[in-house]
């Protein structure tokens, strides 16, 4: 039973933190940045095949903040830079994502590719 209170807690405490970021551009930014739907994957999708190919957990986790970064950034320059509407921007970015999430998984659930 205590494990299970464990496992709810810390991954209550995962979400909560999902949620406070996209809390943050929602509200406080006030911009509707649908790309979240994208990056938030993306990031899963990179620390997974860098973990499964050996690469320190650390370095996974800075490639992961940084592939996010990346994807805010595009986020915001199609916005800024070529006046397209904050929505649409989030959507152009949120699709687009969703491609490369699947380029980088390898059209695979199963990154590892192997069943225990």
């Amino acid at each position: 039973m205590l494990d299970l209170i464990i496992s709810t807690l810390t991954q209550g405490f995962i979400y909560a933190m999902l949620s406070f970021g996209i809390y943050i551009t929602y509200k406080i930014l006030d911009f509707p940045d649908l790309s979240v739907d994208g990056s938030f994957p993306l990031g899963a999708a990179v620390t997974a095949v860098l973990l499964v190919k050996g690469v320190n957990p650390y370095l996974t986790l800075l490639a992961a903040v940084a592939v996010g970064a990346v994807a805010g950034f595009v986020t915001g320059f199609i916005h800024v830079r070529l006046k397209v509407r904050d929505l649409l921007a989030g959507i152009i970015t949120m699709t687009a994502l969703f491609s490369v999430n699947l380029q980088i998984a390898g059209s695979n659930l199963s990154v590892a590719r192997t069943t225990d």
